[in-house]
């Protein structure tokens, strides 16, 4: 899956790179063993003989391996602290974001996300966000740990109940994104999955509208029924 937020394509290269330097090392210690073993093997008839490495070999062997694990270090230390970097909301995106985060709490519990947006509208299962904005994810639980997991948009972070997590991305397409379970939380977390849609700036204000709308009608109705004797 392509990245679409900055910060991810970051975390593909640190993957990449785990990739090809656990490749590079199998390749070394096998090719090593079966070079010393072609090498050093006895012949028939033959009695055994010890073979010792001299310190030389050793030290530039061992010099050689420091470098090596120092380039990986310093290289997989650069991509990491670009991928912590928090993105600015873009021309694009939404207008009020401009200076602070867009800021919306998701809480996870056995087995649904809820979404819950600054004017007190909420969703579930489906988050909704402006494109080209950055979003500031406010994850918590209220039962046991979840994981919110949307690869193309974040890397994954745990829902943990009596702690706040935050998740921060910025949707550089429009489009629907899939989240996946990710940590066992009982029988059904399979199921718990979720679905990013990024929508225009106008949309996400539509929408929201339309939340705060049909929250407010349902409320109301209650109210009515209750004041008529219809609702105990």
């Amino acid at each position: 899956m392509a990245p679409h937020s900055p910060g991810t394509d970051q975390i593909d290269t640190l993957l990449w790179i785990g990739f090809v330097v656990a490749a590079i090392a199998i390749v070394a210690i096998n090719g090593a063993l079966i070079y010393a073993v072609r090498r050093y093997r006895g012949a028939r008839d033959t009695d055994p003989r010890q073979v010792r490495g001299g310190r030389r070999t050793q030290f530039r062997v061992g010099a050689l391996l420091s470098l090596f694990a120092m380039a990986v270090l310093i290289v997989s230390l650069v991509y990491t602290e670009k991928a912590r970097e928090t993105p600015t909301t873009g021309s694009a995106g939404l207008a009020s974001a401009r200076s602070e985060p867009l800021r919306i709490e998701a809480t996870g519990q056995q087995w649904l996300w809820r979404y819950d947006y600054p004017n007190a509208a909420f969703s579930y299962y489906k988050l909704v966000v402006p494109v080209d904005t950055t979003i500031e994810l406010g994850l918590v639980s209220t039962d046991v740990i979840h994981t919110w997991d949307v690869p193309q948009l974040a890397a994954k972070r745990d829902a943990v109940p009596g702690k706040t997590n935050h998740v921060v991305f910025r949707a550089d397409e429009e489009g629907a994104y899939d989240g996946q379970s990710a940590t066992f939380s009982g029988q059904a977390y399979a199921a718990m999955r979720t679905e990013v849609d990024v929508v225009s700036p106008q949309e996400y204000k539509d929408f929201i509208a339309e939340q705060k709308a049909g929250i407010q009608a349902a409320q109301d109705r209650v109210v009515g029924l209750i004041k008529e004797g219809e609702v105990p």
